[in-house]
C-alpha cells in the first residue's frame, strides 16, 4: 500500500502543469496571429469595396 507521492509522480503533475500553460500561452500567441490576419483580410475586402464596383445585385 503506497501512502504517499513519489517524487517523480510530484514531477509528472508539474512538468504537465507547465506544459499546460506553456500550450495555453501558445495559443492565445496563434489566436493573436489570426485575429491580425483576419484584420489584414477585413481590409483588403474594405479597399475592394471602396473602389466604387458595385455588385450587380446590389445596383437594384
Amino acid at each position: 500500500m503506497r501512502i504517499g507521492y513519489s517524487h517523480a509522480d510530484v514531477y509528472d503533475r508539474e512538468s504537465d502543469y507547465w506544459q499546460d500553460i506553456e500550450d495555453a500561452q501558445n495559443a492565445q500567441i496563434e489566436a493573436q496571429k489570426n485575429s491580425s490576419k483576419g484584420a489584414t483580410n477585413g481590409e483588403h475586402e474594405k479597399f475592394k469595396n471602396d473602389t466604387g464596383i458595385v455588385p450587380q445585385e446590389d445596383t437594384k
